[in-house]
Order: structure tokens, then C-alpha cells, then sequence
């Protein structure tokens, strides 16, 4: 199976690295590492990239299985989002990243700039996990987080990075210092951390959207 270089490579075909280097807005140099496979491309390369080569499957870029072309061509007006393989919600903690792609989903461009107002650069896809947030957020549901979010709103909803696990939670947070982790099940009982573990809670993002799973 070809590598995630060598498929970037056969898309840029007969284009010079310095043209599409150039389209991608990165150096010729850095273009050359990646199709060599001497560094990992960010998740913004990989959106510039299918925006460039827009019949491109990403499902064949990001693993190199199935068709190399989609079977139908993004509408025109959408915008390809990365989904992560990371379960919010319980697993190991980790920062998302381009080698946690697993596939892009399309929204439309209009309902992210005039419903959610994020720059699409700061979102990520994730799963939900658990059914600590039911009826909220059930198992599978799919949640588009804003990764700009480092303050805490009371009664908000967050994905959450403590103790090496990542969690979908409401926060309060009490004048003592004090933080209340909560989830929307009433099975599960609140968590109180005090200050100094509170300190060591750290907000991956605010949840601005969720998608039922069926």
C-alpha cells in the first residue's frame, strides 16, 4: 500500500512542488518532506489539498483504500471537516492531530459561518463515548468542538483533558476555586476537584454542535 507522501505526490501528477506549494500556501521544501515522508502533514494541508483536488476521495488520501476519485463530487458551497478516531469520552487523553484523521464529513458553508461563527480551522469532529451525557450526548453521537475555547462558561458543555482521558462534561466553577465536573445522566454523581486538581483539568474545547447518531 502506497504511503500518505506517495499518494500526495500522485495528486499533484504533472504540477511543479513550487506551484502547488504555492496554492497551499507552504514552502517548497516543506511540500518535498511530505511526500518523502520526512514529516507528517497538519490537518489544514490535508482540507487545502482536497480543496485543490476537489473529485479526490479523502477516505483514499488519508489510507489509501478504495477508489482514488469520490463517487460524487462535494457540492459546491460545503466544506470538508475532519473527524477524529478519538472517543471523547473516555480512552487515553491525546491532542487531536492529523495522524487521528479517519475520515472528512461535509458541512455547508453558510451554517458554519452564520450559525456557528468559528473559523473552521479551530473545529474538530469527534464520537461521543458513554452515556454519562445522555439524553444530551449518547453513545456514537458525533459533537463539532471549538478549540479556541480556554475559559470555562458555567453550565456549558466541554471536552475535557484530566488524568490521561478525555471526557464530555458541564462545568461549574465555584468561587472557592473549586471546579464541578457534571454529567447530564442523574446516574452518574457529580465531581468535585478541588483547586489544586482543578488546575490540572485541562479544556480541549467548548461542544458548539451535535449530530444524533441513528
Amino acid at each position: 500500500m502506497s504511503t500518505l507522501g506517495e499518494r500526495i505526490r500522485e495528486l499533484r501528477g504533472d504540477m511543479q512542488q513550487v506551484e502547488l506549494a504555492r496554492r497551499l500556501e507552504i514552502h517548497p521544501n516543506t511540500l518535498m518532506r511530505y511526500e518523502k515522508g520526512g514529516a507528517s502533514p497538519d490537518v489544514s494541508f490535508l482540507q487545502k489539498l482536497l480543496e485543490i483536488f476537489p473529485n479526490t476521495s479523502p477516505a483514499w488520501l488519508l489510507t489509501g483504500i478504495g477508489d482514488k476519485e469520490r463517487s460524487e463530487p462535494l457540492p459546491e458551497g460545503f466544506t470538508l471537516f475532519p473527524r477524529y478516531e478519538i472517543s471523547a469520552g473516555a480512552g487515553p487523553g491525546r491532542l487531536v492531530g492529523s495522524e487521528q484523521v479517519v475520515d472528512f464529513v461535509a458541512f455547508k458553508d453558510d451554517w458554519v459561518i452564520n450559525y456557528l461563527r468559528v473559523p473552521r480551522q479551530h473545529l474538530a469532529l469527534l464520537t461521543v463515548k458513554g452515556d454519562s451525557m445522555s439524553p444530551t450526548l449518547n453513545d456514537g453521537d458525533l459533537i463539532l468542538v471549538d478549540m479556541r475555547a480556554s475559559r470555562l462558561e458555567d453550565s456549558a458543555v466541554y471536552v475535557l483533558e484530566f488524568e490521561d482521558a478525555l471526557l464530555v462534561k458541564r462545568i461549574q466553577r465555584k468561587l472557592d476555586g473549586t471546579v464541578v465536573v457534571k454529567s447530564d445522566n442523574p446516574l452518574y454523581e457529580p465531581e468535585i476537584l478541588k483547586k489544586d486538581q482543578a488546575e490540572a483539568l485541562r479544556i480541549v474545547g467548548r461542544v458548539v454542535w451535535t449530530g444524533k447518531k441513528l
